[in-house]
């Protein structure tokens, strides 16, 4: 779902301008970011985790033309689904 959708379903069910609902996403992305940021982790209660993971130097290949290459050490961001999520999820 595209950040404005989620922006236009916040303006609707608080019943606010959509400029201020943008805002109020807006601030809680920055938020999150910055949580990852600093801290390496979000948590969000009944919805999941996000966590920062650090990967290593790896060797790896080309896939078009199957050339081996060095793989990048680098962090990737992980989401966690809580148990009330992925049972939500799956019923």
């Amino acid at each position: 779902m595209p950040r404005s959708i989620i922006s236009n379903k916040v303006s609707d069910k608080l019943n606010i301008p959509h400029k201020e609902a943008d805002m109020m996403v807006s601030a809680v992305l920055d938020n999150m970011k910055q949580g990852l940021i600093k801290d390496n982790s979000v948590i969000i209660r009944k919805f999941g985790t996000f966590n920062v993971l650090h990967k290593k130097e790896r060797n790896g290949r080309n896939p078009k033309t199957g050339v081996p290459a060095i793989i990048k050490a680098r962090k990737v961001t992980v989401f966690k689904s809580s148990k009330l999520l992925k049972n939500q999820v799956n019923h």
